[in-house]
């Protein structure tokens, strides 16, 4: 089976996260790290943020595709939930990085997809124009990336309880009407 590349990239980039400073990253550390040239780098990334954003796209794709193996919302949501705050270590060194801007845009961005790919999977019938649906998301996708940052790192987080409530907020906007202006 032939390696593939962008993947052990990535996962050397995850290791150096995890065992020191996220700015400290370069891409000659990391080229380094993967034993490999840099134009076998640049073949595959652009640079280091390239890395990281492709690296959460990907996770954040797993997971979507897991969750919507799964019987209902908040078995999705928890899924989430709980792989983020299995990850919390690596997800707090990039919130603290000169990378945060670019690191929680990307983490937005999949949590919209995300949450995208639930409402299509658990609620099909979720008719609404599309400029509304795509606030639903702008607005749902910001508040639950805040919400994973905030409660990923607590130690007390029932990821279980988080799940049910995040799904009784979401039903909630799902089943309101939304008036005409």
């Amino acid at each position: 089976m032939p390696i593939d590349m962008k993947l052990v990239i990535s996962g050397q980039f995850k290791e150096l996260v995890h065992r020191g400073n996220v700015d400290k990253i370069t891409v000659t550390a990391l080229i380094e790290e993967c034993h490999i040239s840099r134009q076998t780098f640049y073949y595959h990334f652009q640079d280091i943020n390239d890395v990281m954003e492709w690296s959460v796209r990907r996770e954040t794709e797993q997971l979507l595709r897991k969750s919507l193996e799964l019987p209902q919302l908040r078995c999705g949501l928890e899924l989430l939930i709980a792989h983020t705050a299995g990850q919390f270590d690596v997800l707090n060194k990039l919130l603290c990085s000169h990378r945060r801007q670019r690191f929680t845009d990307a983490l937005t961005a999949c949590v919209r997809a995300f949450l995208n790919g639930l409402l299509e999977r658990f609620r099909p019938n979720f008719a609404v124009n599309q400029p509304d649906r795509e606030v639903f998301l702008d607005y749902n996708s910001r508040a639950l990336t805040g919400i994973l940052l905030d409660y990923g790192g607590r130690r007390e987080l029932d990821a279980a309880r988080l799940s049910a409530q995040l799904e009784r907020i979401l039903l909630r906007q799902l089943a309101e009407p939304l008036e005409e202006m």
